[in-house]
Order: structure tokens, then sequence, then C-alpha cells
């Protein structure tokens, strides 16, 4: 079902403004075309109810209102859909919100680019990927060679990790996140073990390297990125550790005390978060969850303070995540090779 209150073929009229980029919205601009919806809940106001959305494609996210009709348009959607929108953009509380005229689902998605919709990274996931392979041919250990063979060697996995995202929302929440999170963990690894060198750098390269194998499990994404029925239940701490045992299981006398290690180091490697499994209980994973979580933190941080300086302020955003407000201290990052900036 679809609601128009100001005329019934606006998406027939040849008039129509043609579609524009997430990122190259300004206020005043007439919007038409395809969008995923990513958020949405109805809101009550003194008038009645209305429908507060996210509308996304590979170069961020929006926030859009539909005033009128709400009731009627809110059980015909859900997230995840492809949206066909008609509406302008003004701005709310100092930031872009597009004022929708009518908002319904795209039922033939067959003329569109699922990769129009999601955010991908921008660094060359195959050379990302051999640095991985590089780093990993270091470990001397037999049986952590086999088991990180195992895993180079599984095509059909090693096809998800290469375009799974790192995150949902917080850090590297697009296509081939996951591989470029994996990368940055396993180089803060590589530098910490030549600092601390009286630690087992093979048993925490090989866990840096298999950390958040689970998360190609975890999340779904074809037009937004969402937690699966197993991601949310289980978690991709579980699931790596699953998969790890499974590889090992497959390797003749392999060392039941190196796995648990793994294992652990796996299980462990969100710190002293709420979520972790377990906190670190060896040094490597210590340092494990340190490197990742200096990783996951920069790409974010990254993210809002570029936000800021694409609008030439130095302070971003109140983020609720972590309670504060972030400041650019200057650096030579640029703005367009971080992918999915959005509001």
């Amino acid at each position: 079902m679809t609601i128009d209150a100001e005329q019934p073929d606006l998406f027939t009229d040849t008039d129509s403004p043609t579609r524009i980029w997430v990122k190259d919205l300004e206020a005043g601009h007439d919007i038409a075309g395809p969008f995923a919806l990513t958020h949405m809940a109805l809101k009550p106001y003194t008038g009645g109810k209305f429908l507060q959305v996210k509308l996304g494609d590979k170069t961020g996210r929006v926030a859009a209102v539909l005033w009128n009709g709400a009731e009627e348009v809110y059980p015909n959607l859900e997230i995840g859909d492809i949206v066909e929108v008609l509406g302008k953009v003004d701005t709310y509380r100092d930031k872009r919100q597009v004022v929708l005229r009518r908002i319904n689902r795209l039922e033939d998605l067959d003329t569109l680019d699922p990769s129009d919709f999601i955010a991908a990274v921008q660094a060359d996931v195959s050379a990302i990927w051999e640095e991985i392979k590089n780093i990993a041919r270091t470990v001397e250990d037999p049986f952590l060679i086999q088991l990180l063979g195992k895993f180079f060697k599984d095509e059909a996995i090693v096809d998800a990790f290469l375009r799974a995202p790192g995150g949902k929302q917080w850090h590297h929440g697009y296509i081939g996140g996951l591989v470029e999170h994996t990368l940055g963990v396993v180089r803060n690894c590589v530098v910490l073990a030549e600092r601390y060198p009286f630690i087992k750098r093979d048993v925490l390269v090989t866990g840096a390297i298999f950390h958040d194998i689970g998360k190609i499990l975890e999340f779904v994404y074809s037009t937004v990125i969402d937690y699966s029925d197993v991601g949310r239940l289980v978690g991709h701490q579980v699931l790596g550790d699953q998969k790890v045992c499974e590889y090992a299981e497959s390797i003749e006398h392999f060392p039941p005390d190196i796995l648990l290690e793994i294992r652990h180091l796996i299980l462990s490697h969100h710190g002293e978060s709420p979520d972790a499994v377990r906190g670190p209980q060896t040094r490597e994973a210590l340092i494990l969850a340190r490197a990742d979580d200096l990783d996951a933190q920069m790409n974010a941080y990254t993210r809002e303070i570029l936000k800021a300086r694409m609008t030439g302020r130095k302070w971003s955003d109140y983020v609720n995540l972590i309670g504060r407000y972030l400041y650019d201290s200057g650096g030579t990052d640029d703005p367009e090779n971080l992918p999915g900036m959005e509001e």
C-alpha cells in the first residue's frame, strides 16, 4: 500500500526529479528513487502518528519522516526493503532530514544493483587478503600452520570472509569490513609481539586471524547489514570457536593445549566487555583484546571525526554509544576513504 498526500501519480510524472546519492543530498533538494530501508519506527505526535525511517545507499544513510498516512504505510514495510520514495530534503536540529511525500516497497528489483545500497570497503580486498596470508606464513608451529591452511583452503568460507562486514554500525560496517578489520588487528598484534617477545607469537597471530571468523555467520547483508538469527542467539565469538574446533578436528594429533589457547583467544577477544564470553586470562588474550578494541575504535572515531570535518566542524556530534564528543585534531585522512558515511 502507498500513500501520497499531494498527487496520485508522482512516480509516473515525467518531470519527477532524478535520483541522487545520500552523500550528495543538500537542503532544498527534491529526491525520487530507490533506497534501502535501514530503520523504521511509528511514533506519536499531537496530530496522530508519524513514520520515522532511515534511508540508505552505498554512500551513507539519512533520516526521513512521513507525516501523512503513516499508520497505513507502516504495516507494509520491513527493515531491509528496497523502497521508492519521493520527498524533499530539509534540516532538523542542524542535520539533513528528508520529508517524505510517498514511500512504498519496490517489488521488482531485477533492474537494481544490490551493491548500490550497501557501502563497501574502499581498499583492495585482494591486497588485504594477501597481506594477511603473508603474515600467516611467518607462523612456525606446524600444527598452527595446518590450522591456518584449513581456513585458507576453505573457498566458501574465504569468499564469505572477504565480503562480510566487520560490524553492523559502530565499526567497519560495510562490505569487506571484516577482512579490513582483521588485517588491522593482526598488524597491531605483530607490533605488540615485538614489544613483548616473551609471549607466544604464533598463538597470538593465529588467534588474531581467526578472532572474528564467526562474523561470516553473525550478519546478513544484502541491502542492509543486520544480525542473523544465529548471530543474535549465539554470537560470533561462539560461532568462531566452533569453526576453529571443526578445523582442528580434521588435523591428526592436533595438540589439545594449543587448541585451548586459540579457543580462549576467540572467546575472550572482547576483553572486559559485558558481551565477552570470557575475560582475557592469558597474556596473548590480553594483547588480542587490546589490539581488537583499538582497531575497532579507531575506525569508528575516524568516521565520526570525518563526518564533522565534511561540514567544517572541529567537534563531532555527541556520540551516544561512548558518551562523548570527539575532536578533530587534524591528520591527513580524507572523508572519501571511509565508506558508509552517514547522518
